[in-house]
């Protein structure tokens, strides 16, 4: 929920980047591994289909079980699961508010714990980092590489705060890495896009 409230913006709407829900499915997948979920070994990756109580994360790890063969890529890329799925627990858990309105269409929260956010989006990337939380380690290292913080978005996470992640630290390297990858095949087909100009009608 720390990394969706990074996704409102100044109004409460959610984002409609792609790359937002990849931050989330990110951080739904490193909950699960802090929580010993989600372990890996010489092998494999280990699943424990034990329910979480968080229903994202539940469905999300109900779907890794029925499918083990997909990769750690396809599921950070499965549309099935993402930021609304995640918004709507959080105000079911009384962490956001659905604010009332009439127009424009579509949903807008109320963030229940903007301090805790604001500390979440002007973290420092690595100062301090060792007074943090694996939480913290793990917001920031995805935060950063997919952009959700108050600064240009990193190219990698910083190695310090990778540690600090502790046992999940074989996760969030690789979802940062796919996060990464992501965010720079965004931008090369935008860049792709905006040479392109108008067409020729």
């Amino acid at each position: 929920m720390r990394l969706a409230a990074l996704c409102l913006d100044a109004k409460g709407r959610l984002s409609d980047r792609l790359l937002a829900s990849a931050a989330v499915r990110a951080g739904l997948l490193v909950d699960l591994a802090l929580t010993g979920r989600v372990e890996s070994t010489e092998d494999s990756i280990v699943i424990d289909e034990t329910p979480t109580g968080f229903p994202p994360a539940d469905r999300l790890l109900a779907a890794i079980a029925v499918e083990p063969e997909r990769s750690l890529d396809g599921w950070l890329d499965e549309r099935r699961i993402g930021l609304r799925n995640v918004a709507e627990a959080a105000v079911h858990s009384g962490r956001w508010e659905l604010a009332r309105r009439v127009l424009p269409a579509g949903h807008r929260y109320v963030d229940r714990a903007p301090e805790q956010t604001e500390r979440d989006r002007f973290r420092g990337p690595v100062d301090g980092c060792d007074e943090w939380t694996t939480e913290d380690a793990a917001v920031t290292a995805i935060g950063l590489v997919a952009g959700l913080l108050g600064r240009p978005a990193e190219a990698v996470a910083p190695e310090p705060v990778l540690v600090r992640t502790g046992s999940a630290r074989w996760l969030c390297a690789a979802v940062t890495e796919h996060l990464a990858e992501a965010r720079a095949r965004d931008t090369w087909t935008a860049a792709v896009l905006n040479a392109g100009g108008p067409g020729p009608f």
